[in-house]
């Protein structure tokens, strides 16, 4: 099924950007560089921020495309740990962007995502892993002003007691 075009499509495009054709012909002047994907790395989230050596720590972010078109962004893990991945977002489209990294040792971990900076601390000390899982919505769609419930299992498989704060958002 062919785009549907509206009349603006059809208009000539300004002078300074390109020949007088339609902008979805995509023929601009050399010296024009039309409005494209740009993006935004936010909220960096390091979790749990203290673990053993050879538990999992989860890395996360959100990418957002805040330009004008598609586009396709790569966003990198780095400081004491390396990796990367790619997400591809519509204009105004945010993504969550996860990595899980595990420490060998006990130290201090540095970490980067595209210029975002945290840490987290592996230590031989006995601590608390609580896992989240099982999250049950029930009924799966409802009207507003419908009651619905929300719950989880949280699970603490650490060597150690300990609390974890629990955060629903609904959208």
């Amino acid at each position: 099924m062919p785009p549907e075009l509206e009349i603006r499509d059809l208009l000539p495009q300004e002078f300074w950007q390109g020949p007088p054709l339609p902008e979805f012909l995509n023929i601009y002047w050399w010296w024009y560089t039309p409005p494209g994907a740009e993006f935004s790395v936010s909220s960096l989230i390091i979790s749990p921020t203290e673990v053993n050596p050879g538990q999992p720590v989860t890395i996360s972010c959100t990418v957002t495309n805040i330009g004008a078109a598609a586009g396709s962004y790569t966003v990198h893990l780095g400081g004491d740990f390396m990796a990367e991945k790619t997400v591809s977002l519509e204009p105004g489209q945010s993504e969550a962007v996860s990595f899980e990294v595990t420490p060998a040792e006990a130290k201090t971990f540095h970490i980067s995502v595209n210029g975002l900076t945290g840490s987290f601390i592996a230590t031989e000390v006995p601590v608390a892993d609580i896992r989240v899982e099982n999250l049950v919505i029930e009924p799966a769609e409802v009207n507003v002003g419908e009651k619905v419930t929300i719950s989880c299992t949280a699970t603490n498989i650490g060597a150690a007691a300990g609390t974890k704060t629990i955060v629903c958002t609904v959208t």
